[in-house]
């Protein structure tokens, strides 16, 4: 019998609010189907916005993934700016999916283009980079910055960010939103893409596959 699916989902900032809503995901998200731990780094700063952020915890990152590498069938960096993901990518071979490609992937897959709700200013020119990284420039048509993580502010947003011409999908583009996809989806008509619950679906599918395979 095939020992149950383990997935460590890392949160690379410090804060344990967005640990408790990640939680509250895999609760709703995965009901048991496998098992999910959520941990987060403990010398990264509260939340990561800037490049100089992603190399904060970067030895306590490695250090983790080093530590669990065989403990876990797959791995999830749950910030939408991805931090260190082709690094984490190279000290094991089970599957990495960061939450930013995860969520942009499968919103390409669901409409003709997408929009990204992001936390501030600064991390707008990071998202249509990461698109172009991803391969997914011409689906990113807009970034519209949001005034708070609350459902409210943040419907407001997807609200403004379908003004702009060919949006047929919203990605919520921090691990803060998680769980506020379905409260916007019903409003709004639109897939909406919860990034959290997207790496989630991907890594597990990522893990069963390597597991078929071998």
């Amino acid at each position: 019998m095939n020992k149950r699916l383990r997935i460590l989902a890392i949160n690379p900032n410090s804060d344990e609010n967005t640990c408790i809503k990640m939680r509250n995901t895999v609760e709703k998200f995965v009901g048991g189907e496998y098992d999910v731990d959520v941990v987060r780094l403990k010398t990264a700063p509260i939340l990561v916005l800037s490049y100089e952020d992603h190399i904060t915890a970067l030895d306590e990152l490695c250090n983790l993934v080093r530590q669990s590498k065989d403990k876990y069938d797959a791995f999830i960096i749950a910030c939408h700016s991805d931090p260190n993901l082709e690094l984490i990518r190279e000290l094991t071979k089970k599957p990495v999916v960061g939450i930013a490609e995860a969520s942009m992937k499968l919103a390409s897959s669901m409409g003709n283009g997408f929009a990204v709700i992001s936390p501030s200013p600064k991390s707008v020119s990071k998202k249509f980079a990461l698109a172009h990284k991803y391969h997914l420039r011409d689906f990113l048509k807009t970034v519209v910055v949001t005034k708070s993580d609350s459902p409210e502010d943040l419907l407001k947003a997807a609200e403004e960010a379908m003004k702009t011409p060919c949006v047929d999908a919203i990605v919520l583009g921090c691990a803060n939103y998680t769980g506020a996809d379905a409260y916007i989806e019903q409003r709004l008509g639109i897939p909406v893409i919860d990034g959290f619950a997207g790496a989630l679906f991907m890594a597990a599918g990522l893990a069963r596959y390597q597991r078929y395979k071998s």
